[in-house]
């Protein structure tokens, strides 16, 4: 079909149009269909299947067109007809008018209507006023807030938002993003991790998200489509961030906010902010301070405004001041402010210098760190180890440093600190601390974060072989993590600022750090089945490991990366850098990690349908690492069973995937366990031995559950199934499979999809 044909709108008949589509490209088979998009044979069946009344998902045809190798101009043709095919069953269900349901995730996540916004009624009115206009007229109101740094343009913007949502506008979404474009010591955040991060927050699971930026920015537009939404964009470098997260839909609206003139921006509407007038910094003032206070010395608050050069935030710290020390008079702060030296004193360095300087000794050692800590925002236990202080202690100096006002918390036990008192407090380390010990503070921080990813991740599978933790942080707890699902819950709150620790660990040179932080991710992302993020980990990584004398970066970085190359069906391309290493451990005379290298290189051969190769490799990396005195992965363990499965040589594979078992069961390792159970009872359903199969398969769904591994639970469910209808307890086995497909009752629409999709591929599926 070309892209003057007009593609039908039926569901049956856009699905023929598909099918046809792949005939005319070659008719990859499903497999290749698979290695291409990353999506399950049995998701890409049914995507192809005219007898479904239903139409593909959206990312799945998109997923389809690309692996089928069309030109853009014929994809977005494909794109088009699939929605008008969409709007058309839309409709047909919806005879009410009452729109379209729900999206799988709706997030809410502006932070409180500042309690201490005042004044700016008529920029206030006039923005309202603009968004009512622009939506009346059909188009997406796209509302600019520029003006310097602490001049209060969050705070007009959030207050602006809740006053809409609280008058019934922008109901179903609401989005809360930090652009970052301006923090001296960060780079601005990625438009592509923006979108990547909203989709995961509608619900899109990883697996599906593309990797291209143009192409989340249509999933991220297809997703909120029609719906009414509001993003907040805060803190915008330019024109280029934001310009792909917009959306077209004119229920929406885009609140930005940034110092810069974001002219480029067609039919925006700009809304430039100064100063508070002297009233508005008054109000201000005696708002935190109180009013009896201030009303009692009205000149010193002048003073006082004045000197904070009318600036909101500088305003808001100089009141903090006032309210933490009841016994000053106005007049006391006012010839403070007035005595200080200051060289930003337009900005409120002055007050700022105040504020410093009556902090005490901890507090003030704290605060200086945080000009230099790498996280976009922090907790008490990412600062204590830097500060040299116990978690309790460092919570408390947060504390006093938020009731100054030099901090802000929009979530709680998270801390944040405005860019401009970031750059204060920066200024403040650069004059206090010597070069030596802001180095010290950043590398502690870094160690921290490599120590408490892998403290996590070893709670789940403690297996699993991680970077070692550094005696400078060999004290630090994990978080409370007792399931997987937990465990993932935390990475994902933590992610953003490893991912900022790893760029500062380069851009530092500290090489082993920017290679041992994405180790010690890489299980979180596997658990994830986030294998495109795994692969742009490991490449930024692979540069540092290769110029760091430890050997075993270049060995785990090529390993991880070859995985999560042969996890998206880039099998050939996965071999290269295994080999390459391999070559470089061989000719060292270090067999260990060569060892290791053959497992995975048995693994990609394996995937490349060639279980001989696959075998051989497999067995001699266990015959090296055995002879090296380590202890064999329970990964080699499993290919080596995988590849005699494959060969038909069921008996050895069952030894070998019991001895993982034993293994697991000695290394405390319950995931391990739960996944080697459920490897014996599917070898012995092969051998026909159903009780064994169930015994096996009984064990596996009880851990699997209590770790939280969802897919292996509900297909040791399904095995359970198999083996029950097999011995005529027909009833029993259809009880089992409801609860296999129960087990994902609780997860968003995509990603229980996804997960019974991988149930239907495998080869324990429940079928009468």
């Amino acid at each position: 079909m070309t892209s003057n044909e007009a593609l039908p709108t039926e569901p049956a008949a856009f699905i023929v149009e598909l099918r046809r589509q792949k005939f005319a490209c070659g008719d990859p088979s499903l497999r290749v269909l698979e290695r291409r998009t990353g999506i399950a044979r049995s998701t890409l069946a049914d995507a192809l299947d005219p007898m479904r009344p239903t139409l593909p998902r959206i990312e799945v045809v998109r997923a389809l067109i690309r692996a089928f190798g069309l030109p853009a101009r014929e994809a977005a043709a494909w794109e088009e007809e699939w929605k008008q095919a969409r709007a058309r069953l839309d409709g047909a269900a919806e005879p009410n008018g009452d729109g379209p349901a729900a999206p799988d995730g709706v997030p809410h996540q502006l932070p409180a209507d500042p309690a201490t916004f005042v004044g700016r009624k008529q920029e206030l009115a006039h923005l309202l006023a603009e968004v009512g206009r622009r939506t009346a007229a059909g188009t997406v109101p796209v509302c600019v807030i520029e003006g310097m740094a602490g001049i209060g343009k969050t705070h007009l913007a959030l207050h602006a938002a809740h006053e809409l949502v609280r008058a019934g506008h922008y109901q179903d979404m609401q989005f809360f993003v930090n652009l970052r474009g301006f923090d001296r010591d960060r780079p601005p955040a990625d438009p592509a991790d923006v979108l990547g991060t909203l989709l995961r927050q509608q619900g899109v699971p990883d697996a599906l998200i593309p990797a291209a930026a143009d192409e989340r920015a249509a999933m991220f537009r297809d997703r909120i489509h029609d719906r009414s939404a509001l993003l907040l964009l805060d803190n915008a470098a330019d024109e280029a961030q934001i310009k792909d997260l917009i959306p077209a839909s004119p229920r929406c609206l885009v609140l930005v906010t940034s110092r810069r003139a974001l002219t480029g921006l067609a039919d925006a509407m700009w809304h430039r902010i100064g100063v508070y007038p002297q009233q508005e910094a008054l109000s201000l003032l005696t708002r935190i301070a109180g009013e009896p206070r201030a009303a009692a010395e009205p000149e010193a608050a002048r003073r006082i405004v004045r000197r904070c050069g009318l600036l909101p935030l500088a305003v808001s710290v100089a009141a903090t001041r006032l309210r933490s020390r009841p016994a000053w008079r106005l007049a006391d702060l006012a010839e403070r402010l007035e005595r200080e030296d200051a060289t930003a004193s337009d900005l409120g360095g002055a007050a700022f210098d105040v504020s410093y300087r009556e902090l005490p000794d901890r507090a003030k050692h704290l605060f200086r760190l945080l000009g230099v800590h790498p996280g976009l925002d922090f907790t008490a236990a990412s600062v204590a180890a830097a500060a040299g202080l116990r978690p309790a202690e460092a919570e408390r100096a947060l504390e006093l440093l938020l009731d100054e006002n030099l901090l802000q918390q929009k979530v709680a036990g998270r801390y944040e600190i405005h860019d401009l008192l970031r750059v204060y407090a920066a200024e403040r380390a650069e004059q206090e601390l010597t070069d030596d010990e802001r180095r010290a503070a950043v590398r502690t921080t870094l160690l921290w974060h490599v120590a408490v990813v892998t403290r996590t991740a070893l709670t789940i599978s403690p297996d699993r072989v991680l970077p070692p933790i550094d005696a400078a942080v060999a004290d630090v707890s994990a978080p409370q993590a007792h399931t997987s699902a937990e465990a993932v819950l935390w990475y994902g709150r933590e992610r953003a600022n490893l991912m900022q620790a790893i760029e500062v660990a380069g851009r530092l040179g500290l090489d082993s750090l920017a290679w041992r932080l994405p180790i010690s991710m890489a299980y979180f992302e596997e658990l994830a089945q986030n294998y495109q993020e795994l692969v742009r980990l490991m490449s930024t990584a692979l540069p540092h490991a290769r110029r760091d004398p430890d050997p075993d970066g270049e060995t785990d970085v090529a390993r991880w990366l070859s995985f999560a190359l042969d996890a998206l069906g880039r099998s050939a391309e996965a071999i290269e850098p295994l080999n390459q290493v391999l070559s470089d451990r061989q000719a060292a005379g270090d067999t260990l990690r060569a060892g290791r290298i053959m497992g995975s290189l048995a693994s990609v051969h394996e995937r490349l349908d060639d279980p001989e190769r696959g075998l051989e490799l497999a067995l001699r990396a266990f015959q090296t690492i055995e002879e090296a005195g380590g202890p064999v992965p329970s990964a080699i363990l499993t290919i080596t069973s995988i590849c005699l499965i494959k060969l038909g040589r069921l008996s050895e594979a069952l030894e070998y995937q019991q001895r993982m078992v034993e293994r697991s069961r000695e290394a405390g390792d319950p995931r391990a366990f739960a996944l080697g159970q459920h490897n014996v009872g599917d070898t012995c359903i092969l051998q026909g031995r159903m009780a064994e199969a169930a015994e096996a398969f009984e064990e596996a769904i009880a851990v699997a559950a209590e770790v939280g591994d969802r897919f292996v639970q509900a297909d040791c469910l399904n095995g359970l199934a198999v083996t029950l209808r097999a011995r005529g307890r027909i009833e029993e086995a259809r009880a089992r499979h409801r609860e296999a497909i129960a087990v994902f009752d609780d997860l968003p629409e995509p990603e229980a999809a996804r997960y019974l999709a991988q149930l239907e591929a495998s080869s324990l599926r429940y079928v009468e």
